[in-house]
């Protein structure tokens, strides 16, 4: 299916994005390095495996983009993680409640549930001179008194 979609893409490529819980019949989970304190050693890159399977079986060649690292420049940190889980736990409490037409938020540094923003409206705007260093790619880092932890202005 792969080699077919390659084939028939007039750019050349196809797309597969695993997750990093994936498995197919015959793979086994493998592991490296020492243990840690409870007994568990990392797990190796399923994307790594999956690739290696994909070019003993069809001969293309293939190359493997780590997508956290690919989208956000590292790995998400505690804040990260905290956001994106109380902002599933706010999506999963809109569904039981029935409500739609909304998105999770954070306005005003608070959690909040607002209405989808109309699409007609156009796409919001960063203001990348402030608070973008474009040289570096990263946010700037200084003249942060005052402002909310997400990089926004009040």
């Amino acid at each position: 299916l792969l080699v077919n979609d390659k084939r028939n893409n007039p750019s050349n490529y196809s797309l597969v994005v695993l997750s990093e819980g994936a498995e197919w019949q015959g793979y086994e989970v493998q592991h490296y390095g020492a243990e840690d304190a409870y007994g568990h050693r990392k797990k190796m890159n399923v994307g790594e495996a999956f690739s290696d399977k994909l070019k003993a079986a069809t001969g293309e060649e293939t190359i493997v983009s780590d997508l956290t690292y690919d989208l956000r420049s590292g790995e998400a940190d505690f804040v990260d993680k905290m956001v994106a889980s109380t902002f599933a736990g706010m999506a999963f409490d809109s569904i039981v409640e029935g409500k739609s037409g909304i998105m999770t938020a954070i306005v005003n540094g608070c959690y909040t549930m607002s209405p989808i923003p109309d699409p007609r409206l156009g796409p919001r705007k960063v203001d990348i001179e402030t608070m973008y260093n474009t040289e570096r790619y990263r946010p700037t880092y200084d003249h942060k008194l005052g402002l909310p932890i997400f990089l926004t202005k009040a």
